[in-house]
């Protein structure tokens, strides 16, 4: 490559003009100097590549599932090559091409998986360049693989004070093929260069330096207005840190000031507001990533092979609680038309911050490091080592229910997580005290069941929607609907658009205190919450405030049955009325009707005891869930004892993968090629940190 010049400012900075291609290369080398040595090591032991120009070959579907150990290939090594990009993607190219967002009938869940990754880390491999037009064709490389992970991992941060990690996640989802020209592409380019010398001027009083290592292909040259060839040029600012005359790219990479390059501020002039995510696309990586959330940190083994089981043995599980979370973020999504619905931003933003809280970045972020990290202690032989070392800690077997499975506590731990409490909600600490499928369906077999229990308690009530049949023949539910105030007017039909005769619904209540008989008095505190499960997901707090401590639920042996939300019912001079909040879950004492009100609109007399749905559609309407039950249940959410152990387990493995992965930088072979290319082992190679 030829030189380039630069000319010092008046603020002690340097500013040079830098091609598009020039700038991606220096930006995925900036983002490989950012991941760790162990991180980088890890990647390496997995590609036997030759040499750093193979840093630029094209990485098929299968190269990725077994890069993040999504297949179980006997031989899970990656041979990069620079052959034909499209020989392995023969006969997949609906697949692997970002041309849409549907997958294949006949591929597997997997599969689609993995082709949503391929997709969207090749999008992230673009950075910092995200709205040229994308080929067809465009396909995974090796250096993009390992700035998508730096993405991933959070190391991009350090140099991108802008870093919204939902907002490039969205983005690298969202986008898709366009048979637009790069004209366009160099007239935004060109509006950098102002500031920038013309590549051929002279330099005689400015630094000059060559950059050295492998380069992406220049696109073709454009004519200027007299004809001349020229290539659209980014002026950056420069870190004053080198007198270097020549400099290999690593140290290039580090010389440029990130935070303040305009492409990286401004997601590329980019408005998200403009783009849309598939609802399918959105499923498959919710499926992937509930299941990560699922499994507590850990050997890394054993978190893959639990990886594994949920994959082959829960998949259905999962894709029916990940649905769950799609319709929070819009309710209009279905099976039957997922492929066809598409998410905004706005939307997804809401959902992802309201709903998901940060799960889906710790989510992505565990996945990746278990793949990688236990691909690395495999390959390097310390197995046998480490069961030697590191006792296994004993688990009790989790055995799931008609309404708890490994997905529900997935999702149950989503809004545990957001209650800022120690509790944890994991297989490994859920016990079940009370199942009314086994015990019977009576409210003394549930008091018997759990009132010893000292600890946190999940209550589960599951049901199928009332239909007018049962509410006009029924006689036990007639008279509950007597003891039960009406909202809607008789004339009214309170079924809403989004509610089907046909839905299941699901509500689960966390209750920190104790169990106790409460014919008199209610009890409870404001981490006191119910959540919708079923058929959609949703969540409600309880409100804040000493008046309302200990006054959110009832537990009514005397024929009143239990209530979330609600005053004390009455209960006297044979009068029995229930007194329902705006938000509230009431249970009949037999056991066999439950009602779910969201009242908006309630009267200045009615209890407000929890918050109104954050749902954009849902949260200004009145409705009510009216449900014949078929199932109730009752966890124990036990000690987070064992839950410590693995945790230190994993920590102390995740320490000695590390300090293996650097003391074995000398002694790769063909892996060697790739930590040159990030900068972690050669000429003046500085390591893994910033």
């Amino acid at each position: 490559m030829g030189q380039l010049s630069s000319s010092e400012t008046k603020d002690d900075s340097l500013k040079h003009a830098y091609s598009e291609a020039e700038l991606r290369a220096l930006f995925q080398a900036r983002a490989a100097s950012l991941l760790s040595k162990g991180e980088i090591a890890a990647v390496a032991s997995r590609v036997n590549m030759k040499d750093t120009d193979e840093a630029d070959a094209v990485l098929t579907l299968t190269d990725l599932a077994a890069l993040l150990n999504l297949s179980q290939a006997d031989d899970n090594s990656t041979r990069v090559t620079k052959d034909n990009p499209t020989e392995e993607h023969e006969g997949e190219e609906d697949v692997t091409n970002p041309e849409g967002h549907s997958v294949r009938s006949e591929k597997s869940h997997l599969d689609a998986v993995v082709a949503v990754l391929y997709r969207s880390f090749t999008i992230l491999g673009r950075l910092p360049f995200l709205s040229n037009s994308i080929s067809k064709r465009e396909q995974l490389t090796m250096r993009q693989f390992v700035l998508a992970l730096a993405v991933h991992l959070g190391g991009v941060a350090k140099v991108w004070p802008e870093f919204d990690y939902l907002k490039i996640l969205f983005i690298s989802l969202a986008l898709i093929p366009s048979n637009n020209s790069q004209q366009e592409t160099d007239e935004k380019a060109a509006e950098y260069s102002k500031d920038s010398k013309s590549p051929t001027a002279s330099a005689q009083d400015d630094k000059e330096f060559t950059l050295q290592g492998p380069q992406r292909p220049r696109r073709p040259q454009q004519k200027n207005t007299t004809g001349q060839d020229y290539e659209a040029k980014y002026s950056v600012e420069l870190n004053l840190v080198s007198h270097e005359t020549t400099e290999p790219i690593r140290f290039a990479s580090r010389r440029i000031k990130w935070e303040s390059f305009m492409p990286l501020c401004n997601y590329d002039g980019i408005d998200v507001t403009k783009l849309s995510v598939s609802s399918n696309d959105l499923l498959q990586l919710f499926i992937l990533l509930l299941m990560a959330h699922s499994i507590p940190s850990q050997s890394h083994t054993i978190m893959q092979r639990q990886m594994w089981h949920l994959i082959s043995q829960t998949w259905t599980s999962f894709e029916a609680v990940a649905y769950s979370l799609l319709r929070y973020i819009d309710l209009e999504i279905a099976p039957a038309n997922r492929t066809g619905v598409s998410v905004s931003y706005e939307a997804y933003k809401h959902g992802m911050e309201n709903a998901m809280s940060g799960m889906v970045e710790e989510s992505f972020r565990k996945f990746v490091k278990t793949s990688l990290l236990l691909s690395s202690v495999g390959s390097l032989g310390h197995n046998d080592q480490l069961k030697s070392i590191v006792k296994d800690v004993p688990s009790k077997a989790f055995n799931s229910t008609r309404l708890v499975n490994e997905a529900t506590i997935s999702l149950l731990s989503l809004f545990a997580e957001g209650l800022n409490a120690d509790v944890k909600i994991t297989p490994q600490n859920m016990v079940e005290l009370y199942n009314g499928a086994q015990s019977g369906f009576s409210i003394r077999s549930l008091e018997l069941k759990i009132f010893k229990w000292q600890a946190p308690t999940i209550l589960l009530v599951s049901g199928k929607r009332l239909r007018n049949k049962t509410i006009l023949k029924n006689r036990r539910y007639q008279q509950f609907d007597l003891e039960y105030p009406r909202h809607f007017r008789s004339s009214e039909d309170p079924k809403k658009s989004w509610q089907s005769d046909n839905d299941k619904i699901t509500y689960a209540v966390f209750v920190r205190q104790p169990w106790r008989n409460s014919n008199k008095t209610n009890f409870g505190d404001e981490e006191s919450t119910i959540m919708c499960l079923l058929p959609r997901f949703d969540i409600f707090k309880s409100k804040r405030g000493q008046v309302l401590a200990g006054r959110l639920i009832y537990f009514n042996n005397q024929g009143m049955g239990i209530g979330f939300g609600n005053e004390q019912p009455v209960n006297k001079n044979n009068t029995r009325r229930h007194l329902p909040g705006s938000v509230s879950l009431t249970i009949e004492a037999n056991l066999e009707f439950g009602i779910f009100r969201h009242i908006v609109n309630a009267g200045a007399n009615t209890p407000r005891f929890f918050e109104t749905s954050s749902q954009d559609t849902v949260r200004d309407q009145d409705y009510e869930d009216r449900f014949m039950i078929t199932d109730l249940e009752v966890w124990g959410v036990g000690s987070t004892k064992e839950l410590d152990e693995q945790r230190k387990q994993w920590e102390w493995e995740e320490k000695q993968a590390q300090a293996r992965q650097g003391v074995n930088l000398r002694n790769l072979g063909e892996e060697r090629a790739f930590l040159e290319m990030a900068g972690l082992v050669g000429n003046q190679g500085s390591g893994g940190s910033v």
